[in-house]
């Protein structure tokens, strides 16, 4: 199982740079993070050099696919955010699939964001990226509401009709936990339809092993399915995470 650790969530308040640097020293060499745009991409290649760092996941630039007026945009947002993460040498991007549009049934928003999806696979093709569109829990973290995509089964559903290599599902164990639950039978029955995993501790979003999910178990499980691709540690942390992290990677981090 191979970990990743991302730099906005554990390490608030500190640039993204500082983040690697401290990641690296600790032995932590692969990062991931949510915007692209307002970093500096090329200082992040010579950081990944320096270091011997990789990228597991960046996000795409926030567009709605739900909203078949803002198609175009979305299509050009999917393709600029793809030439970053080849600038990276990263091959995946979560998708957040944008806000319901009130002028639209939800019918015609799935509607949409199929179409939508369908009309980036062109761009994904040409850049060789996959992405994952991310559901996301309106329960809990209410700034989310109106978020369109809110279950893990909705978007397993949407991946299976299109059925393209390069569109799969973001699974953040603790969105689906709060919406969900059953969180490694979903994992093992759709394995194959998932290209990021993200870990946060519920309730609270805080470290692994505050609250009710047993993540040893949930990696073990992780560990013995046909998953190639990422876990990344995306939780907001109490305390100094490094000795955490450090930890997590000792036990679990497979390679």
């Amino acid at each position: 199982m191979k970990l990743s650790y991302n730099t906005e969530t554990l390490f608030q308040g500190m640039s993204i740079y500082e983040a690697m640097e401290t990641l690296a020293a600790n032995g932590l060499k692969t990062i991931e993070f949510w915007s692209w745009e307002d970093k500096d991409l090329n200082r992040i290649r010579q950081l990944m050099a320096d270091y011997d760092m990789n990228v597991a996941s960046i996000v795409v630039k926030l567009e709605s696919l739900v909203d078949p007026a803002r198609r175009e945009a979305t299509v050009d947002a999917v393709k600029r955010s793809a030439e970053a993460a080849n600038q990276l040498g990263c091959s995946t991007m979560v998708h957040t699939v944008g806000f319901e549009a009130g002028h639209l049934s939800r019918e015609e928003m799935r509607k949409s964001l199929v179409e939508g999806l369908y009309a980036c696979i062109p761009a994904l093709e040409e850049a060789g990226i996959t992405t994952a569109i991310e559901p996301l829990n309106t329960k809990v973290d209410l700034e989310l509401s109106g978020y369109y995509l809110t279950t893990s089964e909705e978007a397993l559903d949407i991946v299976k009709e299109i059925n393209h290599p390069l569109v799969k599902v973001c699974y953040d164990i603790y969105h689906v936990q709060v919406m969900e639950g059953h969180v490694i039978s979903r994992m093992q029955n759709n394995i194959h339809h998932i290209a990021h995993i993200q870990a946060a501790g519920h309730p609270g979003r805080h470290e692994l092993y505050l609250g009710e999910l047993n993540y040893d178990n949930i990696f073990d499980a992780i560990k013995q399915m046909d998953y190639n691709g990422y876990v990344g540690i995306e939780y907001f942390p109490i305390h100094d995470p490094i000795d955490d992290l450090k930890r997590i990677h000792a036990k679990h981090h497979t390679g």
